[in-house]
């Protein structure tokens, strides 16, 4: 699985990423017969900064969505004071 940068900027491509793993985990389990290969212990690292890197950049994207809700509403609320006014 091969990732960069841009594959971070939005909800949908987190949730890709996200799946690709699950998909690579889900396959390297189902199996008949786990046998650990080497090498798996240092993956399994590097698998949980990942998440822990998806889910920052998750709370990232909702805070700024938040943001710009917020402006949103400050905007909205400022045309009603202006149309009220008229």
């Amino acid at each position: 699985m091969t990732t960069n940068i841009q594959d971070f900027s939005s909800r949908d491509s987190l949730i890709s990423v996200n799946s690709a793993l699950i998909a690579q985990l889900r396959d390297r389990l189902k199996a008949k017969r786990f046998r650990p290969a080497d090498g798996d212990s240092i993956k399994i690292g590097y698998i949980r900064a990942l998440i822990q890197a998806l889910q920052a950049q998750n709370a990232i994207l909702k805070d700024a969505e938040l943001d710009d809700l917020k402006k949103e509403i400050e905007e909205l609320k400022d045309l009603m004071k202006c149309k009220s006014r008229e």
